[in-house]
């Protein structure tokens, strides 16, 4: 019988019983809880996820408050330049640097700046992250003229990217194995929720202070950092990075100080399991050479992530994300009201809005059923989904415009909000738990990274695409559906063939099945060896 086979665990059970009593213990009892007992008893770990889920909102917030507040005209004013006509306008060149060197600074976030992770803590960098944002809110606050908004842009876009990189690895190690799903997609929920205050406070400070007000709204970006210090002062950091630096003691005591209280839980033993993962994955790393602590040892770990089986989980952290971005993101979200206004459409900031209000929506759902549903079927029917809407979305640009096709355009746009919103929630998730333990910073970063590239060429190039009129595109902007199509098209295929199911997987079992070359498409029901020894210690039998 192959080896990635599913074989039944009854055939095996007398075999293993005298040895899962000898072999290291990698799997809780309490994995085996239901979801909604696990929320019971684990609710301090879960507020805790919670607590630094709420870091995105200021993500979420910055990103689009800036990107809104440099159409004010106080804004431009005081940072503009005199055109050829003796008025002060912002020229391309500025707008064009500052898209630039804020992807720049989210790629340095999540790739320069993740290995410092392993060294000083999860809980350090986000005091890092802080003051980085720290930096950037300052320079905004004091800037008088282009360049130095730059500055600020590039500050923000590390603060960022190193946020966006942390961020899941933190929930990953302290989310229980049932319901971890649905802690970090609390993060996109907590993003979509800041980006979605950006443009309200610009609109309110419009409404009631004037329309050249934009002074205000970089201000309240110090209330976010201001809420956030006190978050990132309580957080502890995580056992995990502790059993990686050999501090059990510091391990335990967390650990205690965190689930000291749950019914069942001991302290120690599942210490013990945490140490056991660890001490499995580095034993395998120091055969490959990846033992060093120096910078060449960084480089060859950051090399390792595309080694071995090891490509395939870092392609896995990356392909949700990309998917979404591949799938249209800057063309039906980034720019979607440029679309609709090029598309004949008056209120076009009406249906942004609608479609605002579909994501968080479906987030919220998503955050609620992927522990119980799986995370890899979902992203492939998201996938499709976005792919069909795309053409849904070209066909009609090729059609007579009635109030029909109009209507029918809206309800595709929906559609597709609802599939690209889960494929964005389920990037961070990806991000965050299919790496090996010790190059998870490496691959959350990576993966992140790759999504970022994909978003930095298409807001780039996507305005080009739909202004006057799709001129480039044979005059017709729905054309630009057909581009994305094609590329959405083979990274779902991509998606269908290399994204694993990780639901209520801890990264023993992960390691095992990488290890084994288990197709993804067979590992939600694969019973690993983990399982058994599990089963066999306990007397549990193995959920089919």
């Amino acid at each position: 019988m192959a080896t990635n086979e599913i074989k039944p665990y009854e055939s095996r059970l007398e075999d293993v019983k005298e040895d899962a009593l000898k072999a290291p213990i990698l799997k809780s009892d309490l994995d085996n809880l239901t979801r909604w007992e696990t929320v019971k008893r684990f609710w301090k770990a879960i507020l805790i996820c919670n607590m630094i889920c709420f870091a995105a909102a200021c993500d979420g917030y910055q990103i689009n408050l800036n990107g809104n507040v440099i159409a004010n005209p106080g804004f431009v004013a005081r940072v503009g330049e005199k055109n050829a006509a003796g008025k002060i306008a912002l020229t391309t060149h500025a707008t064009a640097t500052w898209g630039a060197v804020q992807s720049l600074g989210q790629l340095v976030g999540m790739w320069l700046l993740t290995p410092i992770s392993d060294r000083i803590g999860r809980k350090y960098m986000l005091y890092l992250l802080w003051l980085i944002l720290v930096g950037s809110i300052m320079i905004e606050t004091f800037t008088v003229n282009w360049k130095q908004w730059a500055a600020a842009k590039f500050l923000a876009g590390a603060g960022i990217g190193c946020l966006q990189a942390t961020l899941p690895i933190y929930v990953a190690e302290w989310a229980p194995a049932n319901i971890r799903g649905g802690m970090l997609l609390a993060y996109s929920g907590w993003n979509h929720t800041g980006g979605f205050l950006g443009p309200l406070i610009l609109f309110i400070c419009k409404k009631t202070l004037g329309e050249k007000e934009y002074k205000i709204p970089i201000l309240t970006q110090w209330g976010f950092l201001g809420i956030m210090l006190p978050i990132f002062l309580y957080l502890p950091e995580t056992p995990s990075y502790y059993a990686a630096r050999g501090l059990h003691d510091q391990g335990v005591a967390v650990l205690k100080r965190v689930n000291g209280g749950v019914k069942g839980y001991d302290i120690e033993a599942e210490y013990d399991i945490i140490k056991n993962i660890i001490i499995e994955e580095q034993e395998r790393l120091a055969e490959l050479g990846l033992e060093e602590h120096n910078w060449r040892g960084v480089l060859r770990s950051y090399a390792d992530c595309f080694r071995g089986n090891n490509w395939k989980r870092t392609l896995a952290a990356a392909l949700p994300a990309s998917c979404q971005q591949l799938t249209g993101l800057a063309f039906l979200s980034g720019y979607a009201s440029l679309f609709f206004k090029e598309a004949g459409f008056t209120n076009a900031f009406e249906i942004t809005s609608i479609l605002f209000g579909i994501k968080i929506f479906f987030v919220i759902v998503f955050a609620l059923t992927t522990d119980r549903f799986g995370r890899r079927n979902i992203v492939i029917y998201l996938g499709g989904l976005c792919c069909a809407m795309l053409l849904v979305i070209g066909i009609l640009g090729h059609v007579p415009h009635t109030n029909r096709t109009k209507d029918l355009l809206i309800a595709a746009a929906c559609f597709w909000s609802a599939g690209s919103v889960g494929l964005g929630a389920f990037g961070w998730s990806f991000a965050g738990e299919v790496a090996a333990q010790k190059l998870r910073a490496r691959t959350s970063g990576l993966g992140s990274g790759i999504a970022v590239i994909f978003g930095l060429t298409f807001n780039t190039s996507v305005p080009i695409m739909l202004l006057d009129g799709g001129k480039r595109l044979g005059n017709n902007t729905y054309n630009t559906a057909f581009i994305f199509l094609g590329f959405g098209t083979l990274v779902w295929i991509l998606t269908i063939f290399l994204l694993p199911e990780v639901a209520s997987r801890n990264p023993a079992e992960l390691d095992e099945m990488y290890e084994k070359g288990i197709a993804p498409w067979r590992m939600r029901k694969y019973v690993t060896d983990v399982q058994k020894d599990h089963a066999a210690r306990t007397g549990q039998t193995i959920p089919q």
